[in-house]
């Protein structure tokens, strides 16, 4: 659909499971190569057929870096309910729980490691459909229907395709939302928070007990707070190390060790390898910005 189609609807029409009618709106990018990019200002890497869906009528800037990006980005507006619609939601959490995040703000889910073809071909589908004239009814209900389709194949089996360190969900109210949702809020407050996070310090920005926020993290990571956060911070790490120049002692600091060789043993034992292996092996690149920002 074409922009101006896409804000010419109020953004305050959210959708809600249950409620009466009404739209959301909805993004989708996928990749078509190698690519790096900003997205509102955050780095993103993307390899073919990665794909964000992104939940917001808020303006969407994307800054080319390096070489040249080579994308299908696709805007839409749906109704609810519907039959599919509701299926969708019903039967996929994270759907839910990304549409009712409100769309004042801009939050997104990426796919990763989507290796057979089928959600390409939806994308490629919907592309066709909307060559077409989209004031039929019938165009239109195919397009939603397509549209509708792809968000279900891109929750099967979600688990394993969703990026949870590239990700940014909606809020900080997880009391209420799926187990998908509330892992991946806890994880975006620990990559915030890399430096200072507490297991205390987490459960009451989440409005949790600290005994009972320990037992769910257990339960959503099957691992311990404390695993969790090493976790995330190796997972930083390994991104400083390949896309940044800054020193280890630096990038040590940055993440909250008090001290170099305890970064070194810990990155050591995680990646089977020491930092300066890895950053040989991942060699840093220095992005080149390109003078033209897509939007």
């Amino acid at each position: 659909m074409k922009e101006s189609d896409f804000y010419n609807y109020p953004a305050e029409s959210q959708f809600f499971i249950g409620g009466s009618s009404a739209h959301f709106h909805i993004r989708f990018i996928e990749s078509l190569s190698i690519c790096e990019l900003r997205l509102n200002g955050q780095y993103l890497s993307l390899s073919p057929y990665d794909i964000v869906m992104i939940s917001s009528t808020a303006t969407v800037t994307l800054e080319n870096l390096g070489a040249p990006a080579k994308l299908n980005i696709l805007t839409e507006r749906l109704h609810a309910p519907s039959p599919l619609n509701l299926v969708v939601v019903g039967d996929n959490p994270m759907v839910h729980d990304l549409m009712n995040g409100g769309e004042h703000e801009l939050h997104y889910v990426v796919y990763r490691n989507l290796n057979q073809q089928l959600k390409h071909r939806y994308v490629e589908l919907i592309m066709e459909l909307e060559r077409h004239d989209l004031t039929d009814n019938f165009i239109d209900y195919q397009r939603e229907m397509a549209v509708g389709l792809l968000m279900t194949e891109l929750l099967r089996n979600h688990e394993a395709t969703i990026s949870i360190t590239d990700s940014d969900f909606p809020g900080s109210n997880i009391h209420h939302a799926s187990a998908d949702t509330q892992s991946g809020m806890i994880f975006n407050y620990l990559v915030l928070h890399s430096q200072d996070a507490t297991l205390r310090g987490t459960a009451a920005h989440f409005g949790y007990d600290k005994n009972y926020f320990s037992r769910l993290c257990r339960k959503l990571f099957n691992k311990s707070f404390t695993e969790q956060l090493a976790f995330v911070r190796i997972e930083l790490a390994k991104r400083m190390l390949g896309l940044s120049n800054k020193g280890i002692e630096e990038i040590s600091f940055e993440l909250g060790y008090k001290n170099i060789s305890s970064f070194f043993a810990i990155f050591k034992r995680s990646v089977n390898m020491t930092p300066r292996e890895y950053r040989e092996s991942h060699g840093y690149r220095p992005a080149r910005e390109s003078s033209t920002p897509l939007k």
